[in-house]
């Protein structure tokens, strides 16, 4: 389901944020030919704290405070209170969810050849699946509706409505381990947490890994990554590189893109990069359907060609378009109905592969829109020739 577009490019030097309300009271004072002070701005970029990217994402994260920063008295009870909330949220969220996928995945892709690039259609702010599942590529590459956005680069500006704001717009994916994209669009059309980027912040510096660099990149209309500082770029989007001792530095792009057909092939230079991108493995869940529509079939291509590995649930790509004379299929789980709000893309020759198993492969975790015990993966692997 197609709820929202993405919004403007992001570039190096954003415009400030200012309040609607202080907007319209200046506009009021300037029809009644009256003077007004001006109200206090928020600055927004995609600049760090102190030119420390490590402890602003950490700040962002509940894990650590500012070094160095003095938080007046409400600020500091506010981030300490989100900071406790934060870390119980992420152990329930390990317990139930992230534990269970690592598990899973040391059993039923422990002989998967090396993931270079890890890509997640449809993934909008959600970074911490994306390593769960694929915890050892080198690129990730995320798209979504959803803006770049940015982040205050004043602490004073880390109020304790941030915080609680923060919170909520992390709490879908606590809870159900996916983002509502029409939560995400009403979220940041009204609120003071702008775009993807403090989500995505937040979640790989609680998956345990140390932001090294944030910079806003573009993809030009010849299919480039150009600097966002630079002329306006055909899609928006933003580099973090972040490291872990195993692996050293590696980096996840994120692109605000629509990927339904028509607006794809507006963009002839973004095609053109996502058709070069090296075989993926790709991850697709609570997808909304999108792609068993011929409006979105684009993307679906692009993936069934240059995949070397697809896990999905069932809202991903249809079972049917897998050519069994291509893919080794696994199924996992079990097969339910579509959800109320997706009934009509039910799939009855799924349904039937996942009861005509010689053996069940359970999954113990929830996954898509669907509780435990409800849940399904298809994993494909490509047949190498």
């Amino acid at each position: 389901m197609l709820l929202r577009l993405a919004p403007a490019v992001i570039v190096l030097a954003y415009s400030p944020v200012f309040a609607q309300t202080a907007g319209a009271q200046t506009a009021a004072a300037q029809s009644a030919g009256t003077q007004t002070l001006a109200a206090p701005q928020t600055l927004c970029d995609v600049q760090p704290l102190n030119g420390q990217w490590p402890a602003t994402a950490q700040f962002i994260a509940g894990l650590n405070e500012i070094p160095g920063g003095t938080l007046p008295a409400d600020q500091s009870r506010s981030w300490s209170d989100f900071s406790k909330v934060s870390s119980t949220d992420w152990r329930n969220l390990q317990k139930r969810y992230l534990s269970r996928v690592d598990a899973w995945r040391g059993r039923s892709l422990a002989n998967v050849p090396g993931q270079q690039v890890a890509f997640y259609p449809f993934g909008g702010p959600d970074a911490a699946n994306l390593l769960a599942f694929f915890p050892d590529a080198q690129r990730y590459i995320v798209i979504g509706l959803e803006p770049v956005g940015c982040i205050p680069t004043n602490l004073a500006d880390y109020t304790p409505e941030y915080f609680a704001e923060l919170r909520t717009n992390l709490s879908s994916v606590v809870a159900n381990g996916f983002f509502r994209t029409k939560e995400m669009g009403g979220n940041f059309k009204q609120g003071s947490v702008n775009g993807v980027l403090p989500l995505m912040l937040f979640l790989i510096a609680r998956s345990g890994f140390a932001i090294e660099d944030v910079a806003p990149i573009g993809i030009s209309a010849n299919g480039v990554i150009v600097s966002g500082g630079q002329s306006k770029p055909e899609t928006a989007g933003v580099a973090i590189r972040f490291s872990d001792p195993r692996h050293g530095s590696r980096v996840l792009t994120y692109f605000a893109l629509n990927l339904q057909n028509s607006r794809l092939q507006r963009k002839p230079g973004t095609l053109k990069y996502l058709n070069e991108l090296p075989a993926p493995v790709t991850l697709v869940k609570s997808a909304s359907y999108l792609m068993h529509k011929g409006y979105f079939s684009t993307i679906r291509d692009l993936i069934l060609s240059k995949s070397t590995l697809v896990i999905e649930d069932d809202s991903g790509i249809p079972y049917r378009y897998f050519d069994q004379t291509a893919w080794d299929l696994q199924l996992f789980g079990s097969y339910s109905d579509p959800i109320q709000l997706f009934k009509n893309w039910r799939q009855d020759d799924l349904k039937a592969a996942f009861e005509g198993r010689n053996e069940k492969q359970p999954l113990d975790f929830a996954i898509g829109y669907r509780h435990t015990g409800q849940s399904n993966l298809i994993v494909a692997t490509r047949r190498r020739s």
